[in-house]
């Protein structure tokens, strides 16, 4: 397909490659920072770093290591193979953001993540989470010089809603009233039976979701699920696909932090 015409050069508030060299920053500052292993006792280090829900893991693996289990002491990241940059012209009042594609070594699966810049700061991880297996993230629709088209985060924030309502009331009438609905093969619909019967809190807010129109006129959108910050008990961070003309919401990455 043809590329969008593109508005003038002036209208870019973060180009690719100022988004490239932000991911390669957050990831050696990470990296530094991690080598003390009390690091987290220093709020400012964790605020540094990072934001939303990726704030709330910090949470649990600080409490996970406290009781004794070291294999949530957080480890340096190394991204390997191809990194594939979504970086949306079009940027909304108070930041900017960006979404990496990339695959960490000693991991089977790519990732997806979503940076945040609040005005006046520096970036932030705000969502990770694998891609399911045998799932890509669709194609987006660029303009002429490589920039995505954001999606309406309206339309994120009733994703999101709906994601809220399946999990805290998957029998509940509310699901769906927003006019889209979890897949039938979506995998948290699948999951759901296993996972409401362990260790499972309501969720009761969700992060801004960072998305972008795809190439077929769809969506692609990236947000967290939360907790209040006083009761942390997991994490659920979706990568979600509606199609174009379609309300069934297809899950191409989810991630349990718990």
């Amino acid at each position: 397909p043809t590329p969008a015409p593109s508005p003038s050069a002036e209208s870019i508030r973060l180009t690719v490659p100022d988004a490239k060299k932000a991911a390669a920053s957050w990831v050696a500052q990470h990296n530094r920072t991690v080598k003390d292993r009390d690091w987290w006792d220093d709020p400012s280090k964790r605020d540094r770093l990072f934001w939303d829900g990726t704030r709330h893991e910090v949470v649990l693996d600080r409490g996970h290591v406290e009781d004794g289990d070291k294999g949530k002491i957080r480890k340096p990241i190394r991204l390997t193979g191809r990194q594939t940059y979504y970086v949306p012209r079009r940027q909304p009042p108070g930041g900017e953001w960006f979404i990496l594609q990339a695959t960490y070594r000693g991991q089977d699966r790519p990732h997806v993540l979503a940076f945040w810049r609040p005005e006046g700061e520096s970036f932030k991880l705000a969502a990770k989470s694998p891609l399911h297996y045998g799932q890509r993230i669709p194609a987006p629709q660029l303009d002429a010089e490589g920039y995505v088209a954001a999606a309406p985060r309206v339309d994120g924030t009733d994703i999101a809603l709906e994601y809220m309502a399946f999990w805290n009331n998957s029998t509940d009438r509310r699901a769906g009233t927003r006019g889209y609905r979890l897949a039938k093969d979506n995998y948290s619909r699948l999951a759901h039976p296993r996972v409401s019967k362990g260790l499972y809190a309501s969720f009761t807010s969700f992060t801004a979701s960072y998305g972008f129109r795809t190439r077929d006129g769809g969506s692609f959108y990236v947000f967290s699920l939360l907790n209040p910050p006083q009761a942390i008990f997991q994490v659920l961070t979706i990568g979600g696909f509606v199609p174009r003309g379609g309300k069934a919401i297809q899950e191409i990455a989810g991630s349990w932090y718990a």
